[in-house]
Order: C-alpha cells, then sequence, then structure tokens
C-alpha cells in the first residue's frame, strides 16, 4: 500500500470520534520512579497504566499496538539505546503519542530537541518533580497538542526535503498466516517536516505526482528501502522488501535494470524485492502494465497489485503477469462484517490462488480478522496486530519479540486491547 496514515486533521478527528486512544499511559522507569510516573498517570486520568523497565521494551509494545496510549511518561532510568527509534516510532502519523520525560536539564534540552524534530508534543520536568506536578505536566500536554499549520506544502519544500534525505523510509512487517513466520515488510514513505513533523506519504505524494517529482520521489525511497534492506541482510535479518512505484516509473523501459543494479550493488538478490503498483493505476494501460510487469519478472522481481478491490477481479487485472494480489484495508473489513462480501473475496482469493499469486491481507488489527484471513485462504497478514510501522533500526527488535511471541503461541493476539504485546 502506498501509505496507510491519513492527513493530520481527519486522523484526530476519527481517533476523537472513534475513542481509539484510550485513557492510557505507558511509563518508562525503574524502582520508585516507576511508583511516581505511575501515580502522577493515574492522577491525572490514566486508567490504565503499564509500565516497562525499559525504552527497548516500550518500543516493542508499541509495535503491536493495537491502539496507542495516551501518553508516554519516560524517566532518565529507562532511557538506553532504544531511545531514538522509540521516539521515531512514537512520531509516525499513525501513533503521535506525547511525552513527558523527568530527566536531568543537559539530557532534558537534548531529549526534548530530537523530539520536536520529529513533531512530537513533548515536555521535559525536573528529577525532583512529585506527583502533584507530573500530573499537571500531563494535562499541559493534553492541551499543548499542536495544531495542523494552514500553510500549504510547495514543491520547493519537497524538492528540498528530497535533497537533503528528509524523505525517510518505515517499514510495516508481514507474516505467514499458517503458521506467523515473518516475511517480509512494506516501505512506507514518510517526510520529516521541519514545522509539521513527521507527515505520511497521503500528504506529499499527490503534491510530488502534480509537480513532475513522481519518479525522483519514488527513486528516493527505492534507494533507502535497498539500503536499509541490505543492512537488515547483513544482520541476519532476511526479511523481503516491497514498496510502490508510480505508473510513469514503472513503465520506463529502463526500471528494471536500474533496479537490478541498485539489489546487485547492495549485494542483495532480485528475488528480495516486489514492485507493487495500486489497481487504479494499473486499469490505465493493461497492455504497457502487462509489458512492464514482464520485465520486472524476467529479472526475478516480485510484482504485486496493490489496493486490489473486487473490480479488480471483474477488470480481469488477476490476470496480468503479477505475482502477488494485496487485499485493501477496506475490503478485509468487509469481509469481516458481511457474509456475502466473505464470499465474493474468497471466490476472488481462490481464483489468484490457481494463477499462482500470493495473498497479502491489510488490516489485520485483531485475532477475529486474523482467523477470517485465514480462514479465507489469504497467504500473508499485515496491519497493526502484526506491526505498525517502524523505522528500520527497529526492525530486529520486532523480530525478536514476534519470534518470542511464536514460541509461545500467542504471535497472533495483542496482549493487552489497550496497547502492547
Amino acid at each position: 500500500m502506498p501509505d496507510t496514515a491519513e492527513p493530520a486533521e481527519d486522523r484526530q478527528a476519527k481517533a476523537d470520534s472513534a475513542g481509539t486512544r484510550g485513557a492510557s499511559a505507558l511509563v518508562i522507569a525503574r524502582g520508585a520512579a516507576a511508583g511516581l510516573l505511575a501515580a502522577a498517570a493515574t492522577e491525572a486520568g490514566c486508567g490504565e497504566v503499564v509500565i516497562v523497565p525499559s525504552d527497548s521494551v516500550a518500543l516493542v509494545r508499541l509495535l503491536r499496538a493495537s491502539a496507542p496510549p495516551r501518553f508516554v511518561l519516560a524517566d532518565t532510568g529507562g532511557i538506553g539505546g532504544s531511545f531514538v527509534p522509540l521516539l521515531r516510532t512514537m512520531a509516525d502519523p499513525d501513533l503521535d503519542v506525547p511525552l513527558l520525560l523527568r530527566l536531568d536539564p543537559l539530557k532534558g534540552r537534548r531529549a526534548l530537541g530530537v523530539a520536536h524534530h520529529l513533531g512530537l508534543t513533548a515536555a521535559v520536568v525536573s528529577v525532583d518533580s512529585g506527583v502533584a506536578e507530573l500530573a499537571a505536566s500531563l494535562a499541559g500536554l493534553r492541551e499543548a497538542a499542536p495544531s495542523v499549520p494552514a500553510d500549504a506544502l510547495t514543491a520547493e519544500a519537497l524538492t528540498s526535503a528530497i535533497v537533503a534525505r528528509n524523505i525517510v523510509t518505515r517499514y510495516q512487517p508481514q507474516v505467514r498466516l499458517a503458521d506467523a513466520e515473518p516475511l517480509a515488510l512494506e516501505a512506507l514513505a514518510r517526510w520529516e517536516h521541519p514545522v509539521r513533523g513527521l507527515l505520511g506519504a497521503a500528504e506529499f505524494v499527490p503534491l510530488a505526482e502534480g509537480a513532475g517529482l513522481g519518479a525522483t520521489l519514488a527513486d528516493r525511497v527505492m534507494r533507502s528501502a535497498v539500503e536499509d534492506l541490505a543492512a537488515l541482510h547483513r544482520r541476519g535479518v532476511r526479511l523481503r522488501m516491497a514498496f510502490n512505484l508510480p505508473l510513469d516509473v514503472l513503465l520506463h523501459p529502463a526500471t528494471a535494470d536500474r533496479l537490478a543494479e541498485a539489489v546487485a550493488s547492495a549485494g542483495l538478490p532480485a528475488e528480495a524485492l516486489t514492485i507493487e503498483l495500486t489497481e487504479s493505476q494499473i486499469a490505465h494501460d493493461l497492455g504497457a502494465v502487462r509489458a512492464a510487469a514482464l520485465r520486472l519478472r524476467d529479472q526475478r522481481f516480485g510484482v504485486s497489485i496493490d489496493d486490489f478491490s473486487l473490480n479488480a477481479a471483474q477488470a480481469g487485472l488477476v490476470s496480468l503477469p503479477f505475482s502477488e494480489m494485496k487485499l485493501d484495508r477496506s475490503l478485509v473489513l468487509a469481509a469481516r462484517d458481511d457474509r456475502a462480501a466473505r464470499g465474493a473475496l474468497g471466490a476472488v482469493v481462490r481464483m489468484a490462488h490457481r494463477l499462482g499469486l500470493l495473498i497479502v491481507a491489510e488490516g489485520i488489527e485483531t485475532p477475529a480478522t486474523w482467523q477470517m484471513a485465514r480462514d479465507l485462504g489469504a497467504d500473508l497478514a499485515q496491519g497493526w496486530m502484526v506491526g505498525r510501522p517502524m523505522p528500520a533500526v527497529a526492525v530486529p527488535a520486532w523480530l525478536a519479540a514476534w519470534q518470542r511471541a511464536i514460541a509461545l503461541g500467542a504471535a497472533s493476539a495483542p496482549a493487552s486491547s489497550a496497547f502492547g504485546a
């Protein structure tokens, strides 16, 4: 999928109306500090308070959050080497969790600088602060949530961001439904904007395409994804990678060769990459898309139909030379709630399997949708219950936690309805 993150104002409105942010808090602290921060969270009205001893444990919990906490509170004793990856994960548009830090002044200034650079709502309090002061600071954070700036994003700013490598990638994992084995990551573009914080692709990809920057942006994301995947492979994390390409880039005759050069230079096999193209793009020129897909398959790349809908099956798109089909989140949720939709989707899955396509079900956020996707015959699961979008540096931590969950037989069920696993 090109991106799951919505524009900030739409995301906040949905969160407020649906109550996806419960009255909960995640406390990162040890010993007496943990009790102090938990008491402050309770005083501030956070009904469920979860205490973890370190930022590495907090990172893993947030990566599988079915609904994020209202606040994260961290003490100096709980902060270590996973702190920056934790902040980068918290800043993703789908989480965006306010942060209260109990640190000494020097560490506080440094941490606050990183948090504000990522667009997080954050505050620092003294290590001498008591429960009442901490609770008041949490109330202040609730009121201090930044509003969405009215200034329009510009092509010039986006061009500068691409050049400065402020277009970054986040990765959402995909696991096999049959046995929960991790198999792949999907690369999602983000813009680290100096004023607005971390922006989802939906907020700037249309600007890029309208300004003729689509190919430049796609090249930046592709190179970032290949670099990160190569680094993960060197660490023994041998997952596949999927990312989206705009139609004009896919149709260019040199694209397959350019991708082949990129993976060869990184020491990766071509089979490690899957190129995604959305259904709406495919429908524009079936003949040209067929030729482009064949060029990619000839180079041993996977090719995926992204955001697949039942209309695509009626149009015969599944007969094109793809290796994978991704069921759109809305389609999966409709099948969960409607027997007729479930039957129609099951027929499409069976047809796609006969053509040799791998089926990825998006929107897997609960054990019920996991089981339904498995019953339909889908092969892979992707969604918040598996893992939220994360920086590449957080992938090994997610993987280790997921594999522990497999060993315990709990990978397909989040441990808390509020957040975490």
